[in-house]
């Protein structure tokens, strides 16, 4: 079984640094960066949904063979989720991580992040200052340490990384427009959404539209799961790394049972 994970927005492979190696213990792992972060070379058309999956499905096929779980974070949950739904001879599980689905609705998640514009804006000017690769590590990366942190702070703080960043923030609303007028995306494969746990009352939960969103895709398919993680924080996978792998390691378990039998 192979595992191919998926980033956030703007984000490289770094964000699943604490995650993959616990992953690694019990399966193949595979981490990439889309064009323009990380390692990968820029690309010079926009990041759009379709560029992203793209980037997606050329790794699919070239770096993983067999039955395989795909993993995404934030924007990268339709992603892999479209993926799926592409390739569903290798695809036996998808794990998504407090993921922005498109049945949340795109306006109701444009006005969520406002700001966003003026956050990707500014991390261009802190880079083009060399100060990025700081800020990112006091928040983002403020679990990683070592090599890791050393990797994600060069990485990350560079010009091109930030400008590929606010690319992909341009092109995002649009993309999840594009996927709201045609979906829901929903793969019929193992399913897990982990939620970040951002209400504590059950009024607050119902108008939590992004936890409902999760909540309403774990339910539409057979073997779908929803579960939240301790605390409100967005990157689960670097403050909860074993609930992430648990996850994973439990559609793989699943999973091989049935592609044995």
């Amino acid at each position: 079984m192979t595992v191919l994970f998926e980033a956030g927005l703007g984000k490289s492979r770094s964000t699943w640094a604490l995650t993959q190696p616990l992953v690694a213990r019990f399966a193949r792992t595979v981490v990439y960066d889309r064009a323009g972060l990380g390692r990968s070379e820029p690309a010079t058309a926009p990041r759009t949904f379709g560029a992203l999956l793209r980037d997606h499905l050329a790794v699919l096929d070239t770096a993983v063979t067999g039955p395989c779980i795909l993993v995404g974070h934030s924007y990268g949950g339709p992603i892999v989720r479209r993926a799926a739904a592409e390739r569903p001879d290798k695809v036996m599980g998808v794990v998504l991580v407090d993921e922005v689905n498109e049945s949340a609705g795109a306006d109701l998640l444009r006005r969520a992040m406002t700001g966003a514009s003026a956050l990707y804006g500014t991390q261009v000017w802190l880079a083009r200052t060399g100060l990025l690769g700081r800020a990112l590590r006091r928040t983002y990366f403020r679990t990683l340490d070592g090599d890791a942190l050393r990797e994600a702070m060069t990485e990350s703080g560079r010009v091109g990384a930030a400008k590929a960043a606010r690319s992909e923030w341009r092109n995002m609303i649009p993309g999840i427009h594009d996927l709201e007028a045609t979906g829901p995306h929903i793969p019929d494969v193992r399913l897990t959404e982990i939620s970040a746990r951002r209400s504590r009352t059950p009024e607050q939960f119902e108008r939590d539209f992004i936890f409902q969103s999760h909540k309403t895709t774990a339910e539409s398919v057979t073997e779908g799961r929803h579960v939240s993680s301790s605390s409100r924080h967005h990157y689960i996978q670097l403050t909860e790394p074993e609930l992430v792998a648990a996850e994973i390691r439990r559609i793989s378990d699943e999973s091989r049972v049935r592609f044995t039998a």
